[in-house]
């Protein structure tokens, strides 16, 4: 029988026997790199990675180039036939080939069904923590995984620098992403970015300064409104403030989204209100709907509700929010927009 077992250090011989079973260079989806295998040998060092490994997981210490990652073993009947880890986000490098799941099966265990079945319990894994779809890929010249891939589910969509890039959507399971409470960090989703705010950019947006990697369009009126006016990187609660949407594709920035402010600590009922805006030749596209379905379960982790408002005659808006886990409460603001609620996480 085939399960996924947490890295454990007590397995240090199987891992050896494992690697000296592989036939390529480095370990795919091993979360290990070339040159630390070697050092792996030693004891010492095989427990300090192990350990590493379970704090990618619970998301600490996580290196500046690294990811938040679940790493399995697989193992069958005492031995490790094989790795496979989830990312639970995607930076630029996994976004173009590197995917959520990568996997890998010693030399002497393949064509036995192994990858398949690792592959669908790792898919339930991400199911688990709300990551879906998920990006898997392999070698265009790698057969046997890319039938796998497509076994599960996998939705070719192209290839980047030999690797074919496939989406698996789960059924039964809301799209979203892993949730993580707000901070400071980024939030990553398929199409967009989140960016908290640095000062260089408020003062650039209120200065009518130019940036690069700034849309034509942008920033609109309201971005501008929405935006702190004095030192955003000294603010208490800055994690609650604007954030730059920024367009995957291109990297550039399209629009902004953030609360109108932090919870009050002192009232266990706060709700907040999130607002969002993006140019108009963005739009359409799915950006502000990936944008919420990032920020909304951040600042619902953080156990706060949420609400919205939005013109009673912008579908796509309202469409979005829904989307997002926003239901209509009926009621509507000053200005005669709708009210949307998000329940508290």
């Amino acid at each position: 029988m085939i399960e996924l077992r947490r890295p454990d250090a007590s397995l240090h011989r199987e891992w050896l026997d494992f690697v000296s079973d592989y036939d390529r260079p480095g370990v795919d989806g091993g979360s290990v790199r070339d040159d630390e295998l070697a050092g792996l040998a030693d004891p010492g060092v095989f427990a300090a990675w192990v350990a590493q490994l379970r704090d990618q997981e619970a998301g600490r210490n996580i290196a500046p180039d690294r990811v938040p990652c679940t790493s399995r073993w697989i193992v069958r009947e005492g031995e490790i036939v094989g790795v496979i880890n989830l990312r639970h986000e995607l930076n630029d490098l996994l976004l173009a080939w590197g995917g959520h799941i990568g996997y890998a099966v010693r030399t002497s265990a393949r064509r036995q069904g192994i990858a398949t079945r690792a592959l669908a319990l790792m898919l339930g894994e991400a199911a688990r923590l709300g990551i879906n779809p998920v990006l898997v890929t392999c070698d265009e010249d790698n057969v046997g995984s890319r039938r796998t891939i497509e076994g599960a589910g996998g939705v070719y969509d192209g290839s980047v620098e030999g690797k074919r890039r496939n989406w698996i959507t789960l059924a039964d399971t809301p799209i979203g992403y892993a949730v993580r409470p707000l901070s400071l960090d980024p939030l990553r989703g398929r199409l967009v970015e989140l960016r908290v705010m640095s000062n260089d950019e408020v003062r650039a947006l209120h200065s009518g300064e130019r940036r690069p990697d700034w849309a034509a369009e942008f920033p609109r009126p309201d971005d501008l409104d929405g935006s702190p006016l004095r030192d955003v990187e000294a603010l208490k609660g800055r994690e609650w403030v604007s954030r730059m949407i920024v367009r995957r594709s291109d990297h550039q920035v399209v629009g902004t989204i953030g609360c109108f402010g932090p919870p009050d600590p002192a009232d266990p009922t706060s709700t907040v209100e999130i607002g969002y805006g993006m140019v108009e030749s963005a739009r359409g596209h799915g950006l502000i709907t990936d944008a919420l379905r990032l920020l909304v379960p951040a600042a619902s982790a953080r156990g706060v509700t949420l609400q919205a408002h939005t013109a009673y005659d912008n579908r796509a808006s309202c469409r979005a929010l829904e989307r997002a886990g926003f239901t209509p409460s009926g009621g509507t603001d000053d200005a005669g927009h709708l009210r949307f609620v998000h329940p508290r996480g």
